[in-house]
């Protein structure tokens, strides 16, 4: 009948033009009834066997004409200049296209654009531009420019003794300085691997010695790195009252002498998902005054303690930037175990998972939605008190720098809408000589944000002195940002907080 060859026809026309790969046809298994129908109708009707024969090749060639307009380019050469210190290999780890590549039009822009984010967001580059060059209608040559940083850095310089930078300048105690000096190796190798250390003297005595991001296989998926520290403070926070960390200072010998030992393995199969696992020691020594005066600080009171800890972080990182992000998302999931009772003096056990979620979205040009979420869950044991952290170290929220809240478990949401006030701006230095100095940028956000916050804490006594615990802490304001060079991030904030008070605080890095 005519309506099933009609019926026949568009259906064939369908399938043509969902299946471009002429390979991967099969009229069998797209047509289960397709041999009965050519049994019965285009071995009796020739005609109809012709008139189909004629609309396949019509579709084919229609196929081709168009693919003239969307076929695929042929990356024929990658040419990567500027790169006088970084190996090639380190380069093209990041790229989401290599030589040989048959890529579409859109596909090729949207992959050069994620191949730039990939190599502004390690620490290597202050500039990155990839430009695409046409040999003929279909080869392509690919050429990536990029300006290296300074990587090695001598470190002389200050730390301020504190959680943050807006409590150091609060308590104006500036005997609460450290003075360091040390050396960090950036791009160590031309492999992206770092390389420092450190000696800090002054409040505290602190040594440390890094090297990381060692790679061990040809793909640099698999890593591994070694961390060195050891510690000794006459100073040292012990105990938590009235929602604020309280110090023991001892005159005449030390309140804490600790040193660690961890190894760190990590495994990136692609460009965004990245498996860490941890492995180390810690030794800590405890003066007989320290324990006076907070019991709590260990679980049995014992002044040495030696423990070995295990510890997994996944991470997938789609930000469009490390230091002050506006697309994208991060994901970051934290388990620790310290205390493997591995030594009979072991006393420490505890266990605790951490997840961490940002969503990053672009409204307009200049109008950018930032959310985060942390969770945290420790299991219902014992903690010393060194290992027992909240809301105020790791994971803060604005408006409430002054204070500390330990507690098992806590959750919060941060959420900040940025507009860009000033676009991203190039000035040339041209009395400076040396080219990875002369050519600077800077980027100025303006923000509104409003935070929130829950501490869970089950120990009563703890809930005596402290007021912040199992109660709902929020907070919100106003902030500036300004994004400049080699990562540098000058945030200052203005935030009122449940307790009604107000005022500004000084930040270097990103909120979330």
């Amino acid at each position: 009948r005519l309506s099933d060859k009609i019926c026949i026809f568009v259906h064939i026309l369908i399938f043509i033009v969902k299946n471009k790969d002429i390979k991967k046809w099969d009229f069998s298994i797209e047509f289960p009834a397709f041999k009965k129908f050519y049994r019965t109708t285009m071995i009796k009707n020739i005609k109809f066997a012709k008139k189909l024969s004629l609309l396949v090749l019509f579709a084919l060639l229609f196929y081709s004409a168009n693919s003239q307009v969307n076929h695929d380019f042929y990356i024929k050469t990658v040419d990567i200049k500027g790169n006088n210190k970084t190996k090639t290999e380190t380069i093209l780890r990041e790229l989401t296209f290599s030589e040989g590549d048959s890529i579409s039009k859109k596909e090729l822009l949207q992959k050069t654009e994620e191949s730039k984010k990939n190599l502004q967001n390690t620490p290597l580059f202050n500039f990155v531009d990839i430009n695409i060059l046409n040999d003929s209608t279909s080869n392509i040559e690919i050429e990536i420019n990029v300006e290296e940083r300074w990587y090695l850095w001598p470190q002389i310089a200050v730390y301020y003794a504190d959680r943050n930078f807006s409590n150091w300048i609060k308590n104006r105690d500036f005997t609460r300085t450290d003075f360091g000096a040390g050396l960090e190796k950036y791009n160590f190798r031309g492999r992206n691997e770092k390389l420092s250390f450190y000696s800090i003297f002054g409040y505290d005595e602190e040594l440390m010695l890094n090297y990381r991001d060692i790679f061990i296989d040809k793909n640099r998926q698999h890593s591994i790195g070694i961390f060195l520290k050891q510690l000794k403070r006459k100073e040292t926070g012990c105990k938590i009252e009235n929602d604020k960390l309280t110090q023991i200072k001892l005159q005449n010998e030390y309140a804490l002498k600790s040193y660690s030992l961890s190894v760190k393995y990590s495994y990136r199969k692609d460009f965004y998902n990245s498996h860490s696992i941890y492995y180390g020691f810690e030794n800590r020594k405890l003066s007989d005054s320290l324990l006076f005066f907070s019991p709590d600080y260990t679980v049995n009171s014992q002044t040495e303690i030696n423990y070995f800890f295990l510890k997994y972080i996944f991470k997938r990182d789609k930000r469009n930037s490390r230091i002050f992000p506006t697309e994208g998302h991060y994901i970051k999931i934290t388990t620790v175990k310290n205390g493997l009772f591995l030594l009979p003096e072991d006393e420490i056990n505890s266990f605790y998972i951490k997840s961490e979620f940002s969503k990053y979205t672009k409204l307009s040009e200049k109008l950018y939605l930032g959310n985060h979420i942390t969770v945290k869950f420790k299991a219902n044991n014992k903690t010393a008190f060194f290992l027992n952290s909240g809301i105020g170290y790791n994971s803060n929220i604005r408006g409430y720098e002054y204070y500390v809240v330990n507690g098992t478990n806590f959750a919060l949401t941060k959420n900040t809408l940025n507009f860009k006030l000033i676009p991203k701006k190039v000035i040339y230095l041209k009395k400076i000589p040396f080219k990875r100095f002369n050519k600077i940028h800077f980027t100025v956000y303006a923000s509104i944000f409003a935070d929130a916050a829950y501490v869970k804490n089950s120990d009563i006594s703890y809930s005596q002195t402290n007021i912040l615990d199992n109660t709902l802490l929020y907070s919100s304001g106003l902030s500036l940002n300004i994004l400049t060079y080699y990562d540098a991030l000058l945030r200052l904030d203005y935030s009122i907080n449940h307790l009604k008070e107000r005022g500004f605080y000084l930040h270097f890095e990103a909120p979330f």
